[in-house]
């Protein structure tokens, strides 16, 4: 299996809670074997395996090589914090933590690579939130940590899902910098969040091959790998805040640098230009495991006027193709 070690991108993505926890300067890494609507077939992305990863995508507990293997990094699977250390945890939701450790394989003293993680759950991706410490909490550090020769560091990656995503696959997407680069390496795991989800599992469209969809696609479908969802709005006044999901299919064998998605939000009939959202400005925008799907909540203001009339959405990908939307607001 090819290692993910030379796909590199440049990339803001969101650094999850953690705490370091140095580990002795010896140690040893132990290679582990351990609902909306849906488009047509023909525009869908492809299926997720039931039991076999793709490559690229690493079971918990295999330690994948960074930085020409001078680090090796190895995440655990998720499991759940009790009440009372999980910080602060919306209704319905449960928090959990997974330890990941970066080991020196070198016989000196070095600075372990900086780590942005990110989780996606179930079929479509949605993306999972960092923990919300007690304000009495202090927050994680971000100096760099110097790490002895063959030594480790192990980090606390605490994150929220909702209580429908237990028992669903999570991939996670680990950007670890090496120190004195700017571009990370991109690292991904993925193994089931514990527990049994109280819904039926997501819905996904079937695979397919080519776009065949033309034209204006309703909300809610797929086209070119892309997806928004239907809208809804909420608040009062003149103007309301209005969201939605953008899904992005990554159908290749390698990585996808992102979401990498820019929308433009036109209301009513003579098309007013009501918002434009940009990535990483707009929403987070970390990498897309292989042969995954990845969905972020997007809010967005538009007029009270507005309101139960048309709704056409651009959504530009990062070739700079438009594909369009159209739908109902709210």
């Amino acid at each position: 299996m090819p290692t993910p070690s030379s796909l590199r991108r440049a990339l803001p993505a969101v650094l999850l809670a953690a705490s370091f926890l140095i580990a002795g300067c010896a140690g040893s890494d132990h290679q582990s074997d351990s609902g909306e609507e849906t488009g047509p077939s023909s525009s869908s992305p492809a299926a997720r395996p039931s039991a076999a990863l793709p490559d690229g995508i690493a079971k918990p507990g295999s330690a994948l090589p960074v930085s020409d293997g001078a680090w090796t990094v190895a995440l655990q699977g998720f499991e759940q914090l009790p009440a009372q250390t999980s910080g602060e945890v919306p209704t319905g939701s449960r928090a959990y933590v997974a330890r990941m450790t970066m080991k020196n394989t070198r016989p000196r003293i070095a600075t372990a690579p900086r780590t942005e993680v990110t989780a996606r759950y179930g079929a479509l991706g949605r993306q999972a939130e960092p923990v919300q410490e007690a304000a009495a909490q202090p927050s994680p550090s971000r100096e760099p940590v110097k790490v002895g020769p063959n030594g480790s560091v192990t980090q606390e990656v605490r994150v929220v899902f909702p209580e429908q995503a237990q028992g669903q696959p999570v991939t996670v997407t680990v950007e670890a910098t090496p120190e004195g680069l700017a571009q990370p390496e991109l690292l991904f795991f993925e193994s089931p969040l514990p527990g049994r989800s109280p819904a039926a599992p997501e819905a996904q469209g079937p695979g397919g091959g080519g776009d065949s969809r033309q034209g204006v696609t309703p909300l809610g479908q797929w086209n070119a790998g892309l997806r928004l969802s239907t809208v809804t709005v909420a608040g009062e006044g003149d103007e309301r805040t209005a969201r939605l999901e953008l899904s992005v299919a990554n159908r290749g064998d390698g990585p996808l640098r992102g979401l990498g998605t820019t929308l433009r939000v036109f209301t009513g009939r003579n098309l007013h230009l009501a918002s434009t959202i940009h990535p990483v400005y707009g929403y987070r925008d970390a990498a897309i495991a292989p042969h995954r799907t990845a969905t972020q909540t997007v809010t967005f203001r538009v007029p009270q006027s507005a309101v139960g009339g048309p709704v056409t959405i651009e959504a530009v990908g990062a070739d700079g193709s438009p594909v369009s939307f159209q739908g109902t607001l709210g």
